[in-house]
């Protein structure tokens, strides 16, 4: 069972989707809307959910919602854009 509502990674998703975190999704950006919802999540946990939700080379059962745009910054893939992912 998730933590943090549906994953945080799956709530970072629908949080973008709804305006709530602006592109590109930094660890500071999280850590905010984290708070938001009463959510004490550690730094490097986020630091670790990004990641890895970003790497080809981590699990392949691991969704990978997240493209790298610079260092310590992403976008949403545009499979995980729109109504649906909200």
């Amino acid at each position: 069972m998730p933590r943090y509502g549906r994953g945080l990674n799956r709530e970072i998703v629908g949080a973008v989707n709804k305006g709530e975190i602006e592109e590109p999704i930094t660890v500071q950006k999280v850590k905010k809307y984290a708070k938001t919802r009463n959510w004490n999540v550690p730094e490097t946990y986020v630091n670790v959910c990004l990641a890895n939700a970003t790497s080809l080379d981590h699990s392949k059962t691991y969704k990978k919602y997240f493209i790298s745009v610079g260092v310590g910054e992403y976008k949403l893939k545009p499979d995980y854009r729109g109504k649906n992912w909200t």
